[in-house]
């Protein structure tokens, strides 16, 4: 009977509530109104300066402090391609180990050849900064790079003149890098740049065949990344993603070119025309920077391989039929056949008949080049090698259009830019003006006769714009390639090194492992390093130290002579180590900021047996880079010898830290952990550095060794078999497996 009541005020309470509602809900339309009369009333003018003060000033304000704090406190590292440092009371300048941070993740960064000179130039001094990637840089060895034989060039021809030539080229980089380089040089009055670029503008940073960054098309969003990336609040956002592992590049570790192997471009990728673009917005600014700052500049048309290097990756046209395709692997085998069996004219017509079908496909066009080169038809070789690198999917080489956009930076400002055009002179050089081996070692990196003539051209132009006290100053000296040679010592030892590096370091490995005539290509290489050892062995053994005391008679404070010299004189074949560390002493005094030379001065102290100088060396190395995987190695060896099997286990760890692919540093940890019996840790290092790097021949026979002496012989069999499909030609290999083998029956 109570419930009628109760709903009567229950419906009251509601109705109460409702009332309140409204009421609250008028009043919140009456401020709103009431807001809304006081906005109307302001001018709108004032309210678009309160939204662009609320939107854009405050937001400035607050980062714009929050950096002057990082700065202040001395947060991260500089960002500038150059950094000054106080040696006793004199300010100097050396290149920034740093710099190449803000294009390259960490791991991958690349870094220039060590310098160091004054702040203030002197009067009498002209000052020449060289920029480019790996090919101005020298690779695949700096000291012979055309920077170093143009300086024995004006030391020749000057001899009474002061000059500075400074190489801030770096492997990888591109036009987008070299720009803010060129800005950061200006600071220091350069008389003058030497551009020599154009490899890079695809697979470098921004491009879009690139690993290291992402990828814009708009230059203007580029240029503003590269500014972001030199904050230092860009650097704490970094490596708090670091500390977090939210951010990891693709990669552990510098890989070379085989890491761009599945970025593709195609000569009709509408990304190459904005590569182009971006490419010539570069260099007129270069063009503007240096013009403002009275900078003359001299540009190099860039030289590649056309006779000698197959294109790196071959893609057939997007539209082409599964019927068409077939059709066209016919026509092709059946013309390699032909060429195969030296039948050349035949395989002339079976190739241009695969053109009509497919006639995008890079390889066709070098297998032309080839045959017709055979046939002597060197218009049409030059032609097909040309198309060939057109059409390359893995653009390493410079194109046609990257030369015409230099050759017309170079146009663009009479008496500010000039053009030294190092291809023609190659090509002028060259069987039948088409490049080959004869002037590079690969794709586009310069032997020695190549950077002379390169050097050669670019005196030619330098000369005319030398200022007026200078050019009645020359002598009339002929500066031949063989007096370079002597004054770099560029003997037969450095021959030998060079050609073994580009062997196993470049042509053994992907992505020219890819190449047609690979096996060609390596016979060759094989061939000359054999020659070159039998004139070594047959040489008197003072040559090769009469040419660097030579060369250092004649340049004594040249740093990277002293370098080569030590290197040298270290050789476990020569062995004069004492020699070898007052050289290497040279070199610290000279660049102290180079951490190599550290390292290398103290493997040398351990094998006289001066062990804690030895440690000493690696830790000063470890202090201008505490990530310097060969500082820990060698340290561990150091501590190895001394029986401190802790801490060379400690640093054998470090070193796979900073190089998971140290496979040396695995097996030795593997070696420690067997001597104390502890098998089981053993092979569990041994599956880490073979996770790293499975085709490894020490690990993987070590890995065998190790499961034979501990009974696993079946497992060690396959283990070595294994091994024996990665070298098959190793003898050691093959003798430990008959040798199994024949025990186990």
């Amino acid at each position: 009977m109570d419930l009628p009541n109760k709903q009567k005020v229950l419906g009251r309470t509601e109705r109460k509530a409702d009332l309140m509602k409204k009421s609250k809900s008028s009043k919140s339309r009456s401020k709103r109104a009431k807001r809304s009369q006081i906005i109307d009333q302001i001018p709108k003018r004032r309210i678009w300066l309160f939204r662009f003060i609320a939107l854009i000033v405050i937001p400035i304000v607050f980062f714009s402090l929050f950096e002057l704090t990082l700065r202040i406190f001395h947060f991260g590292y500089p960002t500038t391609a150059l950094v000054e440092t106080s040696i006793n009371g004199t300010n100097y300048v050396r290149d920034n180990s740093d710099f190449a941070y803000r294009f390259f993740p960490k791991k991958l960064a690349q870094e220039f050849v060590p310098l160091q000179f004054k702040a203030e130039k002197s009067k009498d001094v002209f000052r020449i900064f060289i920029l480019g990637g790996s090919a101005a840089q020298g690779i695949p060895d700096p000291a012979y790079s055309f920077g170093r034989i143009l300086d024995v060039m004006l030391q020749l021809r000057y001899p009474d003149k002061k000059f500075e030539i400074l190489s801030l080229a770096m492997t990888a980089i591109n036009s987008h890098v070299v720009l803010e380089i060129a800005k950061d040089c200006i600071g220091y009055n350069p008389d003058l740049f030497i551009v020599y670029l154009g490899n890079n503008e695809v697979v470098g940073p921004y491009g879009p065949g690139t690993v290291l960054t992402p990828i814009f098309s708009n230059s203007s969003l580029i240029h503003l990344t590269i500014k972001l990336k030199a904050t230092k609040i860009s650097q704490l956002i970094t490596r708090g993603l670091e500390k977090l592992n939210l951010f990891n590049p693709s990669y552990e570790r510098w890989k070379g070119m085989k890491m761009f192997l599945q970025n593709k471009v195609q000569l009709n990728d509408p990304a190459l025309e904005i590569t182009y673009r971006n490419f010539k917005d570069n260099l007129e600014e270069l063009n503007r920077i240096s013009d403002d700052n009275n900078i003359k500049i001299i540009y190099n048309t860039v030289v590649s391989n056309l006779k000698d290097c197959p294109p790196f990756n071959s893609v057939h046209r997007e539209d082409i039929t599964a019927p068409e395709l077939k059709k066209w692997d016919e026509i092709y085998l059946s013309g390699s056949a032909l060429e195969d069996a030296g039948e050349f004219d035949e395989a002339i017509t079976k190739y241009l008949e695969a053109e009509k079908i497919d006639s995008q496909y890079a390889n066709l066009y070098f297998k032309l080049g080839r045959c017709y080169w055979q046939t002597k038809n060197f218009t049409e070789a030059d032609k097909s090698y040309k198309l060939a690198r057109e059409y390359d999917c893995n653009r390493f080489r410079a194109d046609n259009r990257i030369n015409e956009i230099i050759r017309n930076a170079a146009k663009e400002i009479p008496g500010t830019t000039f053009l030294a055009d190092a291809l023609s002179e190659i090509k002028q050089h060259s069987p039948h003006r088409i490049p080959g081996n004869e002037f590079l070692y690969e794709h586009v990196h310069m032997k020695f006769e190549g950077n002379y003539l390169v050097a050669k051209t670019i005196l030619n132009q330098l000369e005319p714009i030398f200022p007026d006290a200078l050019k009645g100053r020359k002598t009339n000296i002929q500066i031949s390639d063989s007096l370079c040679v002597a004054r770099l010592a560029y003997n037969n030892y450095e021959r030998y090194k060079i050609r073994e590096l580009v062997l196993n370091g470049f042509i053994k490995q992907p992505p020219f492992t890819n190449q047609l005539y690979h096996l060609e290509t390596v016979e060759q290489l094989e061939t000359e390093l054999d020659s070159l050892r039998q004139v070594i062995q047959d040489q008197d053994s003072n040559h090769t130290v009469n040419t660097f005391k030579y060369a250092l008679s004649k340049r004594p404070t040249d740093w990277l002579l002293h370098e080569k010299y030590a290197d040298y004189l270290a050789d476990d074949n020569v062995h004069k180590y004492q020699e070898a560390v007052d050289q290497y002493q040279f070199v610290i005094n000279t660049i102290p900021h180079d951490p190599n030379a550290y390292v290398k001065c103290g493997v040398v102290l351990g094998k006289l047996g001066r062990l804690q100088e030895s440690l000493d060396q690696f830790q000063q190395a470890l202090k201008i880079n505490p990530g310097l995987a060969k500082a820990y190695f060698n340290s561990g060896l150091i501590y190895q010898e001394l029986k401190n099997t802790d801490l060379a286990v400690e640093n054998y760890e470090k070193a796979v830290l900073y190089e998971p692919t140290h496979s040396r540093a695995y097996n030795n940890i593997a070696y420690i952990f067997t001597q104390q019996g502890n098998i089981s840790k053993a092979l569990a290092t041994i599956e880490r550095g073979l996770k790293a790097t499975p085709n490894d021949l020490l690990l993987n026979y070590n890995k065998a060794m190790i499961l034979y002496q501990n009974g696993r012989k079946t497992e060690a069999i396959a283990q070595l078999q294994h091994a024996l499909q990665i070298a098959p030609n190793d003898a050691k290999i093959q003798t430990k497996l008959n040798e199994w083998l024949t025990t186990d029956k």
